[in-house]
């Protein structure tokens, strides 16, 4: 019987029931296997828009299939081509690749059988239908919301710092009498005067960082939340974060939309870009301004008249190049940020970039300091000792196996972690059902309670197949990993501290060559070294296949730290 690996797809996680749609078109699927005389053996779904080619359960189920022996699937099935991609080019190369492995792309509705020209055509057809639709969506989109902006309301999104939404009818009667309406801007009470102060303040001398100083005092105004909630995690104002806001026109009561083009950070392929002022859309109608258009322009030329800063202007001529750019990470009371390089009295550093963002008292505050600086010469020799032993050292498989060994526990007690939470979700609803038949019995309509055990019957059967599925899948860590980790470093020679010695830039080769991460927490003192060693080799992604060590100390006591 032929094996399939079905994979599902939902453009997002907010707009789309993952427990309704899901079930759907794995159901869709499971009728189009049994046509083929085949059972679906393990699943594969992503919460992502079609545009990217970067989804997780996408790649791991395309480094699955390249492994011919321990795969669990023969063919892959999918609901409809606009599932695997909404991208005609994605759509082809993911095709190719899977075809190259020697596993056949079959789809549950409206696509044709690629054992024929024909069907082929038929197939490519329904593709770049996909990405016509997608594209005409977004242009008619596009085009109700500048409408939508030129009439003063908002299209979506949180409210800019300063500012609260409020909800005001529908303009279409109809759709005010059925609860439709629309958003526009009003001050915040509490967040507006903080921003008179940024921009008197800013317009009176002080810097982006002496501003941000001065918000991050102790009791001080919260800074806005970050979209992404990785990002900021201590919760302080950068020196970013005040540029926005004083080169945002919203505050003089301008409502102009399509300032900024997000498309390639949605498809995860370029930074946010800002358009031409020309491109703006701008509201017939002001709201409530919090500052004078005369101060927002006041304050618009000193942003591009106020000259660099000395620190600025050297870094801009700055030409030589850091043996570990990149590389060394601070992590001290924020998430890891990258370090830069900079060199004093012939002794190269690598600097902490926290205090230059969100100010002095922000990085005190976290037991960061006011500086925080690691010198070259202390990591390099820590590094390198570092590949003798775990990467080209005649321990290092001994070295793999032990930390192998400790992630394999630490993978097992999470799944087995999962299925309880799962089992006791099942028991959970059960309950429910009995507390709805109670109802019922107790003389409740029918009718009326119906509904909801339908839907918790829908959930419980989620939920079993949720733990079926945890408890038939394969380890997490199967054994021909660890092997394979072990292969790829016994073909590397000994070299032991042969590293140290060699041609800087080879050896700067080597560690990007291993994706070579340095990671440093003052507060512990803590140093941490990461080299993925199946990255050296076709690319392969296996997370168990990492080189980690955790050096307490190692030269780092806190005193090294400053100049």
């Amino acid at each position: 019987m032929m094996r399939f690996g079905w994979y599902g797809r939902l453009s997002t996680k907010d707009k789309q029931d993952p427990t309704l749609s899901f079930p759907s078109q794995r159901e869709a699927c499971e009728r189009k296997i049994a046509e083929l005389g085949g059972q679906i053996a393990c699943d594969f779904t992503d919460q992502e828009t079609g545009r990217r080619d970067d989804r997780h359960a996408w790649s791991e189920l395309i480094a699955e299939a390249r492994d011919r022996e321990t795969r669990r699937f023969d063919g892959v099935v999918i609901y409809s081509t606009s599932r695997l991609s909404r991208d005609l080019f994605h759509a082809l190369a993911f095709e190719r690749e899977l075809s190259r492995a020697g596993v056949q792309v079959y789809y549950a509705i409206a696509a044709g059988d690629q054992t024929s020209p024909e069907g082929r055509l038929t197939r490519h057809l329904f593709q770049a239908l996909d990405q016509f639709e997608v594209e005409k969506l977004s242009r008619e989109v596009h085009r109700g919301q500048t409408e939508n902006a030129r009439q003063g309301y908002r299209n979506g999104g949180r409210a800019a710092y300063g500012y609260q939404l409020k909800h005001v009818p529908h303009p279409d009667p109809r759709r005010a009498r059925s609860g439709d309406h629309k958003s526009i801007l009003e001050p915040n009470a509490e967040q507006a005067p903080v921003i008179v102060e940024i921009f008197e303040r800013f317009h009176a001398g002080a810097g982006f960082k002496e501003v941000a100083n001065h918000l991050n005092r102790t009791n001080g105004p919260p800074p806005p939340k970050h979209v992404d909630s990785k990002r900021n995690t201590a919760g302080k104002w950068s020196k970013t974060t005040i540029r926005a806001i004083l080169e945002n026109p919203v505050y003089t009561g301008r409502l102009c939309w399509n300032r900024l083009d997000f498309r390639q950070v949605k498809i995860g392929d370029g930074p946010l870009l800002r358009r031409p002022e020309e491109e703006w859309i701008e509201a017939e109608q002001r709201h409530a301004a919090i500052i004078s258009d005369e101060l927002f322009q006041a304050v618009q030329e000193q942003l591009t008249s106020r000259p660099q800063s000395e620190g600025s202007r050297r870094r801009s001529c700055q030409k030589r190049t850091y043996a570990l750019r990149g590389i060394v990470h601070c992590a001290t009371g924020h998430n890891p940020l990258r370090m830069h390089g900079k060199e004093r009295k012939g002794i190269t550093y690598y600097a902490c970039c926290y205090r230059i963002a969100y100010g002095d008292k922000a990085a005190e505050a976290l037991g960061h300091g006011k500086w925080q600086y690691v010198r070259e010469d202390i990591l390099l020799p820590t590094i390198d000792r570092f590949f003798a032993e775990n990467i080209f050292g005649a321990s290092r498989i001994d070295h793999l196996r032990a930390q192998y060994k400790a992630l394999a526990s630490s993978i097992d007690a999470q799944e087995t972690s999962e299925q309880d939470r799962l089992r006791e979700r099942i028991a959970d609803i059960e309950q429910r059902m009995q507390l709805q038949v109670r109802a019922i019995e107790a003389g409740v309509e029918p009718a009326l309670v119906s509904a909801r055990i339908q839907q918790l019957k829908h959930d419980q059967q989620d939920l079993q197949r949720a733990l079926a599925t945890s408890e038939r899948s394969p380890a997490s860590h199967p054994q021909t990993s660890l092997d394979k980790g072990c292969e790829i470093l016994d073909q590397l020679p000994i070299l032991d501290n042969e590293l140290a010695n060699t041609d800087p830039e080879l050896r700067r080769q080597v560690f990007d060559a291993f994706q070579l991460a340095v990671e440093i927490d003052r507060n512990k003192p803590h140093v941490r070294l990461k080299a993925l060693i199946s990255s050296a080799f076709n690319g392969d992604n296996l997370r168990d296949l990492v080189a980690n060590g955790s050096i307490a100390g190692a030269g780092f006591e806190p005193a090294t730290f400053g100049l």
